[in-house]
């Protein structure tokens, strides 16, 4: 996604007649909303139009990433980039200027205290090494609407080896669409005064044309992993099943099939 200036990225970005448009696509049942906010351009970070959620989400566009927020459970249910070396093969540094989205009301955002003493993670779902182009971007990058709760073990290890095993492909291939987001089994833990919502698992899911691969990792401290994750490896249809999403509602997307590429980075 092109930079936009801080001015264009703090307006809504669709007109009252196109928000009820996108909420019928994304949600797909009249008695569940989609609210959008921010940036210029809320669908060139999917691969295959927008998802459609099981809820009512507010869809926050940023600069280089769009967040498919639940504020229920103050949490992403997925964060979604159009990942390409000029987004990460920048000079800016890492900023860790956690705060709450701005976009978010009071109501519908976790806060900072609900992660202190929580024994969890703010885990980036767009982590901030992809936004090394731009000042803004970084910033952006810590907003907790970009956070689920995750184990710190899995957090500094075997995740954020993911995060660059996918850079790394990015790179291979010159860009790939990335979704990222937390999964849920029954009711879930919660943490702070607002009540996050703490994911079972977290997947990730990389799209290179029509092919796509899957990872879903326990939110727990795993096994250090460098170069290979095929352990964690499921298809895209296993990883709807168990979020209720419907990632690429275009069709356009092999949600079957295990994909092959970039075996160098993912470790087959």
């Amino acid at each position: 996604m092109k930079p936009t200036s801080k001015s264009s990225v703090s307006k809504q970005c669709w007109s009252a007649a196109a928000l009820l448009l996108l909420s019928a696509v994304l949600v797909g049942c009249p008695k569940q909303s989609t609210t959008t906010t921010g940036g210029d351009n809320c669908t060139d970070e999917f691969a295959d139009g927008p998802p459609k959620a099981p809820v009512s989400t507010v869809v926050l566009c940023r600069n280089e990433y769009i967040s498919v927020y639940d504020p229920a459970k103050k949490v992403p249910l997925l964060v979604a980039e159009k990942l390409q070396p000029t987004e990460f093969d920048g000079s800016v540094s890492r900023a860790d200027n956690f705060q709450q989205d701005p976009d978010l009301a009071e109501s519908q955002s976790a806060a900072l205290n609900d992660y202190r003493k929580s024994g969890y993670a703010r885990g980036h779902m767009a982590p901030a090494a992809d936004f090394t182009s731009t000042d803004e971007a970084m910033n952006q990058s810590f907003y907790l609407s970009n956070m689920v709760p995750q184990d710190s073990g899995m957090n500094s290890g075997i995740w954020a080896s993911l995060e660059g095993a996918t850079r790394s492909c990015a790179k291979q291939l010159g860009s790939v669409y990335v979704m990222t987001g937390p999964v849920f089994e029954g009711k879930p833990k919660t943490i702070g005064d607002d009540q996050v919502a703490v994911p079972s698992s977290i997947y990730k899911i990389v799209v290179h044309g029509n092919a796509a691969r899957a990872f879903l990792m326990p939110n727990r401290k795993l096994p250090a992993a460098r170069s290979n994750f095929t352990r964690y490896e499921v298809t895209v249809n296993e990883v709807q099943r168990a979020t209720g999403l419907t990632f690429f509602p275009g069709g356009n997307v092999n949600l079957q099939a295990h994909a092959d590429f970039c075996g160098g980075s993912y470790g087959s």
